[in-house]
């Protein structure tokens, strides 16, 4: 499975001449890459052969999949998952991680989930890796019953359907839409429903002890305190070494289920929804129980009551903010650090949440509980504004008082521009949060038009950390993940112009255990060069999947030889000569894309000397890839000399620049990870008019520190046209880079 940060993997492909490719599963399709160059497609400058393989970065991968029930489920390369309601509904979900698996369920499959539903159709992480973006199903039904086909349509017949059922007291018993018995995925998947019992490790073995022949029965009480009535999944894991016994998905039907555990120390945990007759969640309750099954025991009962969650989940901020979506993540691991149970909800609908708060802190393993809230101004705001908050309780408790009082001391503010180069487009924005004890995010998407200005605060407990996602017609676009600063006032440009390739570089103050993959580095003899296809001047950069690049063009050569050409393709590795070389890099760039009107085909020259590295310039948390064509430490690895240029284009949030005089900033840097980069000294801007037939060269004036402005005069008859922009930058060693982009920005039509 190709999701970094819940297990990295390397695979083999057939790259030239034996070269292995360097990330696993759907990553090099994904990109966009081949596994090699074509055979011949290599030539060797010296008395020793280059070989190359595709370099993907690990980091730059996502999948979207609808669920079966319409749902869009975006899943990140960490595990991070942002969700959108199906169209006219809200989205309340609940998550379980389990390994390798991450589920996301609506609310209203709940009731039916291991019955009618396969748990694998919400496997959302094995979706992925199986390439699904729409769910396929395969549906049987007795009596000539049919259902809906996946999509928003299923979700809303679910939703009737579990709402009928509520009237009548029970959700979940009867077959789905009068007659279904069983929907499943019509598409094999690598994940599903987790095993009872897990193999024994190897350094666990299976003794008399750790048999699963002690019965256990578990109750789920409602909040009338009766055994609640359908079906209910509940998670269940040993604490003492969740390797024994851990399901993130037992089925309680009609309060009651059996299992059959290895003595030890357990954990509990259930999040039960109710629902009205239109099948909307009117409340959602999480009960948990911690108990011990005695070894030789014959029975053990426990009891998840829905009564003990007596604390409603609610917030208050500095502003009048209204709730427009809550999450809720529940962390229990056992005593080795290993995770036991992992799972959350999510609401976007206002329901109330209520959680059962602890007696006292756990004393097996640890407990982590947190919030996450995202709130909106009224309606009448003068200028819109949002809360992203995340708030942890205590170590090893869930806190008696869950109202948590934010001040504006806790927050950083960040004044947010949304552009867009056709006005109207829709948009969805999310803030995936992090603590530091967390390796993936959540979140719920909120869609807006743009362009459009927003006041963003966000705040947290100490050692928080946020990423920022957005959605612009079918492209994802992301930040790198950033530490708050709490009392701070930023200003954030998102997609503002022009877009071009680039590197991603890691945000200021980012965390130091944080793993970097190099995409301008070599490691002894090996060479990598891997581009972020698309880049605003923020640095924020499109997601892999879904892709608009209809065509690319990669070339490296070296002196008047050509290593590597290939079309399709955004960087590799290549294993070169030792001695100091010349290297040039050409990447040329058409995307098709109705939803974006600017920057959609770019050609770029990066032009470096390099030569055997055998020191290491980047950070001891960075990682390289080796000649073996694996990803390896930082030793021996240092940071190519690319230059790489930084846009602040004086353009509107629509794209748009009146005629007369205008300008443009550039500053010309490195790629991140090098030792004393000699400064950049020369600057050349040109614009065009006329589609790069003809340019004008701009005056341009040295700022200092790499930072160069460059002044022009639009002329009137170029008014309603676009403009296109060539930039070169060069530093005093020789290094440089050219990049031209076509429909930079558009200039304003004129006035009556």
């Amino acid at each position: 499975m190709w999701y970094r940060r819940i297990r990295r993997t390397a695979a083999h492909g057939a790259g030239a001449r034996g070269a292995r490719a360097l990330a696993a599963g759907c990553v090099l399709a994904a990109l966009g890459l081949a596994a090699g160059p074509a055979p011949g497609a290599l030539a060797a400058p010296t008395d020793r052969p280059p070989t190359a393989v595709a370099s993907p970065a690990p980091d730059a991968t996502a999948h979207t999949v609808t669920l079966v029930t319409g749902e869009r489920v975006t899943l990140g390369a960490d595990g991070s998952v942002v969700v959108a309601p199906r169209p006219g509904a809200e989205a309340d979900y609940v998550t379980r991680r389990s390994d390798n698996d991450v589920f996301v369920v609506p609310l209203t499959a709940l009731p039916y989930l291991g019955r009618t539903l396969d748990p694998a159709l919400f496997n959302v992480s094995a979706l992925a890796e199986a390439g699904v973006t729409t769910t396929p199903v395969r549906v049987e039904a007795k009596g000539g019953a049919t259902a809906p086909r996946s999509g928003p349509a299923f979700g809303a017949a679910l939703a009737k359907q579990a709402g009928a059922e509520a009237a009548e007291g029970s959700v979940g018993d009867g077959p789905l839409f009068g007659g279904v018995t069983s929907v499943v995925p019509a598409v094999a998947t690598a994940g599903g429903q987790a095993p009872s019992r897990p193999p024994a490790r190897a350094d666990h073995p299976v003794a008399d002890h750790t048999r699963a022949d002690h019965p256990v029965k578990v109750t789920v009480l409602g909040t009338d305190g009766k055994p609640l009535p359908g079906t209910t999944p509940f998670a269940l894991a040993n604490v003492d070494d969740a390797a024994r016994y851990r399901e993130p998905s037992l089925q309680a039907v009609d309060g009651e289920a059996k299992a059959e555990v290895p003595a030890g120390r357990y954990s509990a945990m259930v999040s039960a929804p109710a629902f009205d007759s239109a099948g909307e969640s009117t409340g959602i309750r999480m009960a948990t129980a911690e108990f011990t099954v005695p070894d030789g025991a014959t029975g053990t009962d426990v009891v998840l009551d829905l009564r003990k969650a007596t604390e409603r989940v609610t917030f208050s901020t500095p502003r009048p903010a209204e709730e427009h979506q809550l999450i809720l993540h529940y962390l229990r691991d056992d005593t080795k650090g290993e995770v036991a149970v992992n799972g959350g909800v999510g609401v976007s609908s206002g329901a109330p949440v209520y959680v059962q708060p602890s007696n006292r802190p756990v004393t097996t393993g640890d407990l982590r509980f947190n919030v996450y809230t995202h709130r909106k101004a009224p309606a009448d705001a003068a200028t819109p504004y949002s809360y992203d908050l995340k708030l942890a309780n205590p170590a090893g408790v869930i806190a008696k008082n869950q109202h948590y009082e934010v001040t504006a001391r806790q927050l950083t503010t960040v004044r947010t521009n949304y552009h867009s180069d056709t006005p109207g487009r829709a948009q969805e924005v999310a803030h995936l949060m992090y603590l530091p004890y967390e390796s993936s995010g959540e979140a719920l998407s909120e869609p807006f038009k743009t362009p459009a200005r927003r006041i963003e605060y966000v705040g947290g407990s100490p050692g928080a950390s946020y990423q920022g996602w957005l959605k612009a017609g079918e492209r994802r676009f992301v930040s790198e993940k950033q530490t708050l600063r709490p009392g701070r006032t930023t200003t954030v440009d998102w997609l503002r112009g022009p877009l071009a390739p680039g590197f991603t570089e890691p945000a200021p103050g980012a965390a130091a255990d944080e793993t970097w993959y190099c995409a301008a580095c070599r490691k002894g003899d090996a060479l990598t060069f891997s581009l972020s296809t698309v880049m605003d001047s923020a640095g924020h950069h499109a997601l892999a999947l879904p892709s608009d690049i209809t065509s690319s063009h990669f070339a490296v050569v070296s002196g008047d030889t050509t290593l590597y050409e290939g079309d399709g393709v955004s960087g590799g590795v290549l294993t070169v000569p030792p001695r100091k070389a010349p290297y040039t890099v050409v990447y040329d760039q058409t995307r098709t894309n109705g939803e974006f009107h600017q920057s959609l085909t770019t050609h770029t020259e990066w032009t470096f000397a390099s030569g055997h590295s055998g020191a290491q310039s980047v950070p001891d948390n960075w990682t390289c890839v080796s000649e073996a064509g694996e990803y390896d430490g930082p030793a021996e690895c240092s940071a190519l000399p690319v230059v790489v240029p930084h846009y602040r284009l004086d353009a509107a949030p629509d794209g748009t620049s009146p005629a007369g005089d205008d300008h443009l900033v550039v500053g010309f840097g490195h790629v991140p990870g090098g030792a004393a980069a000699p400064a950049v000294t020369k600057a050349r801007v040109e614009v065009s008019f006329d589609g790069g037939e003809r340019w004008t060269a701009a005056a341009v004036t040295a700022l200092g520190k790499g930072r160069f402005r460059a002044d022009w005069t639009t002329p009137d008859a170029a008014a309603g046209r676009d403009a296109s922009l060539r930039v070169t930058g060069g530093d005093a060693d020789g290094n440089s880079v050219v990049q031209t982009v076509k429909s930079a920005f558009t200039v304003a039509a004129a006035r009556g």
